[in-house]
């Protein structure tokens, strides 16, 4: 076995996770043989890492892995931690003595973090030093008080990740078990209201047939009826996300610069029309009703006539003439008079069981849970969709648990959906930032938007805003779209996956050039192919990494068109 990757020459690391990695063919005591001979022979310079599990004076006991511990000299005025992994420099080994010392970079902000500690009157442990030390990276305050707070709600939930509940209540976040989750969600990019909504339009049918197959028919047209009355309301919901300024008042999201607007006012972050950009359009402007195949739309239109509907309708609807809202609500109502009428169960049974019917509630939830990248520009629609997607969010849940089916992954997905929402209310009270679930012929896009500046800047008044646009597109894949803004000079910086991306952009960044100058900007481009070693991270990512001393904006959307 060779251990040369374990104690490397060179001054470079002796890393504990791959002693126990490189040797696990060894029996014990050939392992313990072979490391102990490697560390009679550091030499003075080099470094070994390890855990410091035992304090006697100068005497420090070093856990390098869970069976090798060593005993090594420590200067009796240097604190250690108990559990704290740390690196050590060799300062003299003579064979049988080791003689360490902690490096610098362990050290430079120990002595602050253990008085911080005593001043809180909390215990040096390992936990406690590390939490101190990642309030220090978030630019949080070590005073007393702060120190307690975190402390008491790290204990109050434990098993989560430290370092999630430190960054969230920086953020002014409130900890609960639902906003930790959401908040993980978001920074591994595992938050998209568009996921969410197409995982749950493709399992909702999943809970007729689990009531079918249990015999319950009843509850079944029951929880579909439920479900079609839950849309036939969604387009009265129109209620409004609220955004926190810094004063205290709430605003609702600005409207973007319109033609010959004067330059100063939030730019529209949006670049080029989203047809253009993804080779794609609204649904609607598609033309021709797509919800279904002729075939589809052949075979539901003998179904609702053997079911009663009359003959000029189902001609209509043989030949796509019907939205998918319209349908659905015809069948609403045959569904609700099917009792008076003594409707076949058998034949009720086909229609809300076959392919068509499914398509059908999968394009009219698709159309009222995503935004056409016209509508992104009134800000009164984009309010509208998210209130509309908590409402039927949470009256969807309440169908599914009436139904008996909280236990279904669907359950979980509408759940989800909602918590979301929620947490990005939360969030815009803090950032000026909003998910935009896009909906285009043929395929759906996400995207996110992220606006903000600094308190000097804000303070100023002096026009300076940035933004950051995330796009994920089936054609472009991921893109990147930063954006800041002073007077009337605007510069972008475009990141795209590969070189293909990249030229489509360039062939069409002239248009944003075109209406940027006729509303009295000047624009800089720049362009960058995102590097394949390049760490992903998720929106709430990009957030952190920012500055923190971001404030508050007006909440903004933008114009897809612009």
């Amino acid at each position: 076995m060779n251990l040369a990757g374990i104690f490397k020459r060179n001054n470079q690391n002796i890393r504990a996770n791959d002693t126990v990695k490189s040797s696990e063919a060894m029996s014990k005591g050939e392992r313990n043989y072979r490391v102990q001979n490697e560390i009679r022979n550091l030499l003075p310079g080099q470094t070994i890492q390890g855990a410091v599990v035992n304090r006697n004076g100068n005497v420090a006991q070093i856990a390098l892995s869970q069976e090798l511990l060593i005993n090594a000299r420590i200067d009796q005025s240097i604190s250690l931690a108990l559990g704290q992994n740390m690196s050590f420099e060799v300062k003299t080994n003579n064979g049988s003595v080791l003689s360490l010392t902690p490096l610098y970079a362990n050290m430079a902000n120990q002595a602050t973090i253990l008085r911080a500690l005593g001043a809180a009157g909390l215990p040096e442990t390992a936990e406690n030093v590390e939490m101190v030390a990642r309030m220090m990276e978030e630019g949080m305050p070590i005073d007393k008080d702060t120190i307690l707070n975190v402390s008491r709600q790290l204990l109050e939930f434990p098993g989560q990740n430290p370092a999630s509940i430190i960054q969230m209540i920086r953020l002014g976040l409130a900890v609960t078990e639902l906003n930790i989750e959401q908040f993980e969600q978001y920074q591994n990019a595992g938050h998209q209201l568009l996921g969410s909504a197409e995982t749950i339009m493709n399992e909702l049918p999943e809970v007729f047939r689990e009531l079918l197959s249990e015999g319950r028919t009843e509850q079944a047209f029951a929880f579909y009826e439920q479900v079609l009355n839950n849309l036939a309301e969604g387009d009265d919901a129109g209620a409004v996300i609220r955004k926190g300024t810094d004063n205290g008042t709430e605003q609702t999201a600005g409207v973007l610069p319109e033609e010959g607007a004067q330059p100063g006012r939030l730019m529209d972050p949006g670049f080029l029309h989203a047809e253009e950009v993804d080779r794609g359009g609204s649904a609607q402007e598609a033309g021709q009703n797509q919800d279904l195949t002729a075939k589809q739309w052949s075979t539901l239109s003998d179904l609702l006539r053997e079911l009663g509907m009359d003959e000029q309708t189902t001609g209509q609807i043989r030949n796509g003439e019907l939205s998918a809202k319209d349908v659905l609500a015809l069948i609403r109502n045959t569904l609700s008079s099917a009792g008076e009428h003594e409707m076949p169960s058998q034949m009720l049974e086909r229609l809300f069981a076959g392919k068509e019917f499914e398509g059908l509630l999968k394009a009219e939830v698709g159309r009222q849970w995503l935004i056409e990248p016209r509508d992104v520009a009134d800000p009164h629609k984009v309010e509208q969709l998210y209130e509309r997607i908590r409402e039927q969010s949470m009256r969807l849940n309440e169908a599914i648990q009436t139904a008996g089916k909280g236990d279904l992954p669907v359950a979980r997905s509408v759940q989800n959906l909602q918590n979301n929402v929620d947490f990005m209310n939360q969030m815009n009270h803090m950032f000026a930032y909003i998910q935009l679930p896009l909906k285009l012929a043929g395929n759906n896009a996400h995207g996110d938007l992220y606006v903000y500046t600094n308190k000097k800047n804000l303070a100023a008044k002096d026009g300076n805003v940035s933004a950051l646009l995330h796009l994920d597109m089936e054609h472009l894949g991921a893109l990147d779209v930063y954006v800041a803004m002073q007077q009337n000079k605007v510069s972008t910086n475009f990141t795209l996956q590969d070189e293909s991306a990249l030229d489509l952009i360039e062939q069409h960044i002239s248009l944003l050039d075109e209406r940027l100058t006729k509303r009295g900007y000047a624009l800089k481009a720049q362009f960058q192919i995102k590097e394949d070693e390049e760490q992903e991270g998720g929106i709430m990512q990009k957030i952190l990494d920012q500055e923190k001393n971001i404030s508050v904006l007006s909440r903004t959307s933008f114009d897809m068109r612009a």
